[in-house]
């Protein structure tokens, strides 16, 4: 069974079998329109009555005949006699006919023979008279049956998710209970012996469980899903087994977390090998994701997510939500937006790319730039603010080609850092952080974007400075590095990756043929600190936060150059130079 996993099939494939093998639930149930939001419709929906109920007045006014008012004007009013009112929730009255008039609350039901209504604001009262004092047309100020709904409307097609929009027109209708797909029960077992519960006391080797976590998460946002968590369980066959098949016995979808390579340890493909029909594939061709399964017992569906937590949540979003809901008769979209690549993106040529993106708006155009790090970088979801399917014909997606990206939020940051992390950046104006998003890039990737004025500030920290025509210099910080230690005669070292300012600054001075490449300038602490290896260069406030030893070299020096053509500059001017200046 393990060679299943080395006949990779492309992710279109993958969608295709997912599709060709999947039930459309055909139970349905009957419930009450205040609990109807999320669910999905199972049948047509349409209007039994016309919406607005009733003609009805849009103004606190008179109801009149429009053509009693043909000729009025302020030199030459028209006056009509007031012959009643009428209230909200009564039934229509009849017109008493040409040269009278009824008063007629907002809401309130126009009454028969009258077509226009008049407001008080234009009109004065003479004891028993009303004086008007200009024309008007028909259905003046006034709603007509059946002009926002029709009786036999279609208000909502089968397999539609229902909100509230729409159950306010069901509501005002008159429709108080609809037919809706029953939900889709989804079990999920994860499994793993590293893994930790949230919560827990930490023990050195483990891991704290977040996949499970956040893939229910996920799920339970959905009224249409009934989602059921069989908990962590260990790496023993009969266990895991006992699990899976309780799930596929109470539910319409398993979902299972890790184990899906082909491992000596992995064990849930052999499990969903013994089913039957078994596993449909095994393996996609597709970064991140590749060892994900995809199996049947019966007619219930088996979905096999790697451990990975990116690689989880990608399949996830990318193919298992889709096919939920497809289960259910409805085809699942995300909001999509077209954007354009803000750099140069490195894909796996021959294979399908989830990217993961984060988005700007720049003057009504969005900008895209891939979020960087691996499949176990968890926080690269919550950093990203959409992602984009990518079948990667070549090795690289050239700078500003244009990307469909399919949305995680509609909150988009308006203003783009660029460049090399400032230490002391988080404590910029709150207000502005909440609209901006940073991309980390090395001194060509800057200079690059400096030409094109792509960003609204740049982050520098390289000895020599760029061409800023154009640009503002509007702050400098001074940020103390050296060498982070925890005993003396270290023999091993860790610097920046090349192409980094910190990397820069390291050159010359390590002096060691075994060198640890990293990217960030904190994790070269945590190497320090877990003896992988003896010593790092980085900046002092790490090592202080790590608890380290510190030998200071001296002090890099970090230029915000701001874009003079940002619609923040001012702000962001002022914002940097008061940083800055409480920096000191």
């Amino acid at each position: 069974m393990g060679m299943i996993f080395h006949n990779l099939i492309k992710f279109r494939d993958a969608e295709e079998k997912i599709r060709g093998n999947s039930i459309k639930i055909q139970e349905t149930e009957r419930i009450n329109i205040r609990d109807a939001s999320g669910r999905i419709s199972a049948e047509d929906i349409f209007s039994a009555r016309n919406l607005p109920l009733y003609s009805r007045s849009q103004v606190d006014g008179y109801a009149v005949i429009a053509s009693d008012l043909a000729g009025a004007s302020r030199e030459s009013p028209v006056v009509l006699e007031l012959s009643g009112e009428t209230s909200i929730g009564e039934p229509a009255v009849k017109f008493p006919g040409s040269g009278k008039c009824i008063k007629v609350p907002t809401g309130g039901v126009i009454p028969v023979g009258a077509d226009a209504m008049v407001p008080f604001e234009d009109t004065e009262t003479t004891g028993n008279n009303i004086v008007f004092f200009r024309k008007i047309e028909r259905f003046h100020e006034l709603s007509n049956s059946g002009i926002d709904v029709i009786k036999g409307e279609r208000l909502l097609g089968k397999g539609t998710i229902i909100d509230p929009r729409s159950i306010a027109v069901m509501a005002s209708t008159g429709i108080g209970y609809v037919n809706v797909i029953r939900k889709i029960r989804i079990g999920i077992v994860s499994t793993g012996n590293e893994l930790l519960y949230p919560g827990k006391e930490y023990e050195e080797g483990k891991i704290y469980e977040s996949n499970s976590i956040s893939v229910y998460s996920e799920l339970n946002r959905h009224s249409a899903l009934e989602v059921k968590n069989y908990g962590i369980i260990m790496d023993d066959y009969s266990k895991i087994k006992n699990a899976i098949d309780k799930s596929i016995e109470e539910n319409d979808v398993t979902i299972t977390i890790g184990s899906t390579s082909a491992g000596d340890h992995d064990m849930v493909y052999l499990i969903l090998g013994d089913k039957h029909p078994g596993i449909i594939f095994h393996g996609i061709r597709v970064k991140p994701g590749k060892p994900a399964i995809f199996a049947k017992s019966g007619d219930k569906l088996i979905f096999g997510l790697p451990g990975f937590p990116v690689s989880s949540m990608m399949i996830l979003y990318s193919l298992v939500i889709p096919a939920l809901f497809s289960i259910a008769g409805h085809v699942f979209s995300y909001t999509e937006i077209n954007a354009i690549s803000g750099d140069h993106i490195e894909l796996h040529q021959g294979n399908t790319d989830l990217l993961l993106l984060k988005l700007v708006n720049r003057g009504g155009s969005y900008y895209a730039y891939q979020v960087p790090g691996n499949s176990g970088s968890i926080s690269r979801i919550s950093r990203a603010t959409g992602f984009s399917i990518v079948c990667s014909e070549s090795s690289y997606l050239p700078r500003h080609s244009n990307l469909n990206v399919k949305l995680f939020t509609s909150k988009i940051p308006e203003i783009l850092f660029y460049g090399q992390y400032l230490p002391v950046m988080e404590h910029i104006s709150g207000e502005l952080l909440d609209i901006s998003t940073f991309v980390e890039a090395g001194k060509n990737e800057i200079v690059r974007s400096m030409e094109s004025g792509d960003a609204d500030a740049y982050l520098w920290n390289y000895r020599e400075l760029p061409d800023m025509t154009n640009y503002y210099d509007s702050a400098t910080f001074k940020i103390p590095y050296g060498v982070a230690y925890r005993h003396g005669n270290y023999k091993t070292m860790a610097v920046m990756y090349h192409g980094s300012g910190l990397y820069e600054y390291s050159e010359g001075i390590s002096g060691y043929d075994d060198i640890t490449y990293l990217d960030n300038p904190e994790i070269i602490c945590d190497y320090v600190l877990n003896g992988r290896c003896d010593a790092g260069i980085t900046y002092k406030q790490y090592a202080e936060l790590y608890s380290l030893e510190f030998q200071q070299i001296g002090y890099i020096t970090f230029h915000v150059i701001i874009n003079k053509g940002s619609r923040r500059y001012e702000e962001l001017k002022n914002a940097f130079a008061s940083l800055a200046g409480a920096n000191k």
